[in-house]
């Protein structure tokens, strides 16, 4: 089966996305993925027929934070890494979680948490730059601080106000 590829010039650059019949398996800037495990593909590459994905990241980028959170998404990873992406999931935009809160809720520690953000393969639509250290810094997004900071400020000016 083939892997249906999406790009997207962003105003923090290009953004690669691949879908299957199932969702969304990767989502990550282009020039990052290279030095991510996250995601490993043998498959063709096909150019993506549908529209939703491509459509979602411009609505993203152009200020409706939340077109990411209706993308199906079909991820790889261990049963406790799919948990802690469901419960990263349900990070409002605009808002962040420590390392510890996302632990706590899902029966595991810290350091579990950030190796299942550092193996995210769909990091924009599993919002691992919500994360952040329990003293309020935060280090160790995969596509750089600057970037990390962009999103963040990003999605808290446009957060949705009824939330």
């Amino acid at each position: 089966m083939p892997l249906f590829v999406t790009k997207r010039d962003t105003p923090i650059g290009e953004v690669t996305a691949w879908r299957n019949a199932s969702g969304v398996v990767a989502l990550e800037f282009s020039d990052g993925i290279a030095h991510r495990d996250g995601f490993q593909s043998s498959e063709p590459e096909v150019r993506d027929p549908e529209p939703a994905v491509g459509e979602a990241l411009d609505r993203y980028f152009g200020g409706d934070v939340d077109a990411l959170d209706g993308l199906p998404l079909a991820p790889e990873g261990t049963a406790l890494q799919r948990k802690i992406w469901a419960a990263l999931r349900k990070v409002p935009a605009g808002q962040t979680r420590a390392y510890g809160e996302l632990a706590h809720e899902v029966g595991t520690s810290p350091r579990v948490v950030g190796n299942a953000m550092a193996r995210n393969p769909v990091g924009l639509a599993l919002p691992c730059h919500r994360v952040i250290r329990a003293d309020g810094t935060w280090e160790g997004y995969a596509f750089g601080k600057a970037r990390k900071r962009w999103l963040l400020d990003h999605e808290a000016r446009h957060q949705r106000k009824d939330k």
